[in-house]
């Protein structure tokens, strides 16, 4: 039986928000996080994993590529083996959690054999694991790919929530967008997902939102704005059309977010929910409401749609 349920606080005190972690990790991951508006996410400690330190601003874990690379080729998960020193490092800084945001590009060996280890080092403290995976373009080689998809299917046993972002999808956006524009691009959608849900989810809603998303092995995100009249539903509209979910027909757990400029939002809201269920009246939706003034008098959605 199919369900639409709300879930969050437009408005809350600080101590019913979540304590929140998010981890940059490798070049693509910690990209994402360094560009993020720490004025807005105040109540989110954010670290860049890495082996180079760079921006001072943002609080920095040193590891070591040898260190990622026993971890991952060890087989062995956290519990039954030492951990390294870089593990130690993350570990120490980590802590118990209530939420843990992980971003990362698959592919590489720093993004991959790190996100594992931070995979499995926030379960350990944390209520809810939301990972955010970059993945290779379809040009890139057939190793890199393999291993990508390595590293997913492994760092999937210990997240709640693994988003998958095709870089080859930002082609379909525009054949013709420079590299460096493209990144940009993919690094704005990566991150929406996060501020979203960090305006609306509250200690409260963890329990639920995990036994929500269980059993879900892969999510997809779509991300759209409307203005104008009907703007929940233009907004709709457009998250439906992201060409991330292009991959799968039927999606049967959706996870969604409206923001909204000026106004109420509840009428626009509503609009968008009414779009979304029947693109998918199957699926079973959970979704939430913000403000967010910076949008002026647009509406935005924002989706995870999990198989």
């Amino acid at each position: 039986m199919t369900s639409i349920k709300r879930f969050g606080a437009e408005v809350a005190d600080a101590e019913r928000r979540p304590s929140t972690i998010a981890l940059g990790i490798g070049g693509a991951g910690r990209n994402i996080i360094s560009e993020m508006d720490s004025k807005s996410l105040s109540n989110i400690r954010m670290y860049e994993v890495g082996t180079s330190e760079r921006k001072p601003d943002i609080s920095y874990i040193k590891i070591s590529k040898e260190d990622m690379c026993d971890a991952y080729k060890s087989g062995l998960p956290v519990g039954k083996r030492p951990l390294t020193q870089s593990e130690k490092r993350i570990n120490r800084r980590i802590r118990t959690t209530d939420l843990f945001y992980l971003v990362s590009g698959l592919g590489g060996e720093i993004g991959s054999w790190s996100t594992l280890a931070c995979a499995e080092l926030s379960k350990k403290y944390s209520a809810f694991v939301l990972g955010f995976f970059a993945k290779p373009f379809e040009s890139e080689s057939i190793d890199r790919r393999r291993f990508a998809d390595e590293a997913q299917k492994r760092i999937q046993e210990y997240v709640d929530v693994a988003a998958v972002f095709p870089n080859s999808k930002l082609l379909d956006i525009n054949p013709h967008l420079p590299l460096k524009k493209a990144f940009e691009v993919m690094n704005t959608i990566m991150r929406l997902p996060m501020e979203d849900l960090n305006g609306v989810i509250t200690k409260e809603d963890i329990p639920n939102l995990k036994r929500f998303c269980e059993g879900v092995d892969e999510f997809r995100i779509g991300a759209g704005y409307g203005k104008g009249r009907e703007r929940g539903m233009r907004a709709s509209k457009e998250a439906l059309n992201s060409p991330w979910l292009d991959d799968f027909e039927d999606y049967e757990t959706i996870l969604t977010v409206v923001t909204s400029g000026k106004g109420s939002g509840e009428v626009e809201a509503q609009d968008a929910m009414e779009e979304i269920h029947r693109e998918w009246p199957d699926a079973n939706i959970m979704w939430g409401l913000r403000k967010d003034p910076s949008i002026d008098d647009r509406t935005r959605v924002t989706l995870l749609a999990g198989t």
